[in-house]
């Protein structure tokens, strides 16, 4: 006999969106993903290793450290990701950034 989860498969977590983060920010994790767990852009692991390819380092064009929770809008270095549906980034109207 088997149990219902059994046939119908393990239940998979919904979880929200995630941040707009800059499209310059990458990690290892950005390039798959593992199903059931939270998107990179979160920000939540413990063992990710983010980097910049403007400066090719765990650092940005302005010396922030490479991470989702900081490379958001309002970085002077913020680029928008093509998806984002942002009007404006700066709050100046400008969108792309003086780098």
């Amino acid at each position: 006999m088997t149990d219902e989860r059994t046939r119908k498969g393990p239940e998979l977590r919904v979880y929200p969106d995630p941040p707009v983060v800059c499209r310059k920010l990458r990690t290892k994790m950005a390039f798959g993903s593992i199903e059931g767990r939270r998107d990179w852009r979160h920000g939540e692991s413990s063992t990710a290793v983010y980097w910049c390819l403007v400066t090719m380092e765990s650092a940005g064009p302005d010396d922030g450290f490479a991470h989702p929770h900081g490379c958001q809008s309002g970085r002077r270095c913020f680029v928008a990701p093509p998806e984002a549906d942002l009007v404006s980034l700066s709050g100046d109207g400008e969108s792309d950034p003086k780098v």
